[in-house]
């Protein structure tokens, strides 16, 4: 954990910074309650180390964009009414994630931050998985459609194992229309995971991997949104298959 603050701590003060003087531009923040329902195929093929059940989590989201740049969270926590357990997968489970990018100017390109973790205990054994990403991102943007790629070196602290962990390229992307009267939005997140070091790769899938999501979202009135979500995850989370599941959604936006 020391050698992942060392790494995190210079990404925060280069994002907080130069909040002092920022001028704010944009923000949101709402909080959900989900359904993961993962694929028969799913469920059965998943091994002990990671089996993966149906469950609920509640969120809170947020994020907001300044004259330096932007910034982005969650927290989730999973399985919330579950306090006994008797296998991997229905404990109760933390997740959190912030990315940060710093712009460069108009040019376009930022510098990229990325901190994500997840903390849970399977059986009464305690487990973490801490990924922290730093390097370049690009903003695109053209009427309602946006688009942020972005290509990072990983270092990851783990139950199993602490060092630099490869490289990652990803992206979020969205698009906003309406029909029918009605206001409509697609998501999609992505991550390819590639070069993981050796040790990590024997136990997470092998050497590379995908990690993403597509949502279809609507939004009845400013208070109230309604989304679809596609889970997808290929050589990842503790397996070397496919594992895809259906997000449903309810977020109440402040």
């Amino acid at each position: 954990m020391k050698k992942l603050i060392k790494y995190t701590l210079p990404l925060a003060l280069i994002f907080l910074a130069p909040g002092a003087q920022a001028e704010y531009l944009w923000g949101f923040f709402d909080t959900g309650l989900h359904y993961l329902d993962w694929t028969q195929n799913t469920t059965h093929r998943t091994g002990m180390k990671s089996h993966k059940d149906d469950f609920f989590y509640l969120e809170l989201e947020g994020g907001a964009g300044f004259t330096w740049g932007e910034t982005y969270g969650f927290f989730d926590l999973e399985n919330p009414l579950n306090k006994e357990h008797d296998q991997p997968g229905d404990e109760q489970r933390y997740t959190f994630k912030s990315t940060n990018r710093f712009y460069l100017g108009n040019s376009g390109f930022n510098l990229y931050g990325h901190l994500y973790g997840t903390y849970g205990a399977p059986l009464g054994v305690h487990f973490h998985d801490v990924m922290a990403l730093y390097g370049i991102g690009y903003n695109i943007k053209a009427g309602n459609f946006w688009y942020k790629p972005f290509i990072a070196k990983r270092y990851t602290d783990q139950t199993y194992y602490t060092g630099d962990n490869g490289y990652v390229f990803g992206w979020v992307a969205g698009y906003d229309f309406t029909a029918w009267g009605e206001n409509f939005s697609l998501t999609n997140w992505t991550e390819y995971e590639f070069d993981r070091a050796d040790q990590y790769a024997a136990g997470n899938g092998g050497k590379e991997g995908v990690n993403g999501g597509a949502g279809f979202w609507w939004k009845p009135n400013p208070s109230l949104t309604i989304g679809l979500q596609y889970r997808y995850a290929d050589n990842k989370l503790g397996e070397s298959f496919l594992q895809d599941g259906i997000i449903y959604s309810i977020k109440y936006n402040f």
